[in-house]
């Protein structure tokens, strides 16, 4: 039959050598075409492991992504650094104070705050969050107390203490010998003009305790047994000793509004 012959007279050519030349140039072709062949490999190297379960060999920047970070607002990083912060120890329990912040007392009546106002309220939040111990239901406490006694209002008494305009202050009253956030006075044993006239300190000498500036004299909240127990506007009274104790029960739910925005 013809087709075993044409088979059999079929010859395939053997390979010829393959040139240098011609590795190079196809090699050169390849990079241009599909990119850098070590991309990758680059990439691998530089990419260190974050040591988390499902995340081995993850990158920072793919870990963010994954996250979420890529996408956040101002606000979000805001959030992400006072978690770090948090986590070295250094707590920030609030990240941005609203220009003004409105909420009603018990009784229905307005309250207006302004931004200077929240910011003293930030103090106190910051304060209370990193005093152990004293947590959300001492915040609040405290943010009844400042607002019952001074509108959250960093206030001088020329009148008792003339250096106290010296310092700075939102305006002046007249209570007595009282002064600051918490009207606190000095005769009292809660500190000098000068510390009173720091919200810091006034903070921290209403929540008191073992780190109260004032050695607990005049007791802070923490240095009242039971507290917790109290109802938070005679918790306040256990500290400010005012002679009008049910009025800080009416601030309850405007404590409660700066809480949740701020904190």
């Amino acid at each position: 039959m013809p087709i075993p012959q044409q088979l059999n007279s079929l010859r395939i050519p053997a390979p010829s050598p393959i040139s240098l030349k011609r590795v190079v140039a196809t090699f050169l072709l390849t990079v241009l075409l599909f990119g850098p062949a070590t991309a990758p490999i680059s990439y691998a190297l530089s990419t260190p492991s974050t040591g988390v379960a499902g995340g081995a060999g993850e990158g920072p920047d793919r870990a963010h992504s994954r996250d979420g970070d890529d996408n956040r607002d101002r606000d979000g990083r805001d959030r992400d650094r006072a978690e770090r912060a948090d986590r070295g120890g250094n707590r920030q329990a609030v990240q941005r104070v609203p220009a003004r912040l409105t909420a009603e007392t018990v009784d229905g009546i307005p309250v207006v705050l302004e931004r200077n106002q929240l910011r003293h309220a930030a103090t106190i939040i910051s304060v209370g969050s990193r005093t152990k111990g004293v947590g959300r239901d001492g915040i609040i406490v405290a943010l009844m107390a400042a607002l019952t006694e001074s509108h959250l209002q960093m206030l001088a008494n020329p009148g008792a203490y003339p250096a106290s305009v010296k310092h700075p202050h939102d305006g002046v009253g007249q209570d007595f010998d009282s002064l600051g956030l918490f009207q606190m006075r000095p005769a009292s044993g809660w500190g000098s003009v000068k510390e009173l006239m720091q919200p810091e300190y006034q903070a921290a000498a209403f929540f008191g305790g073992p780190g109260s500036p004032n050695n607990g004299s005049p007791r802070g909240l923490l240095d009242i047994d039971g507290w917790k127990h109290l109802h938070k506007g005679a918790a306040a009274q256990a500290v400010e000793v005012s002679a009008y104790p049910y009025r800080y029960a009416q601030y309850k739910p405007v404590a409660l509004a700066i809480l949740d925005r701020l904190g």
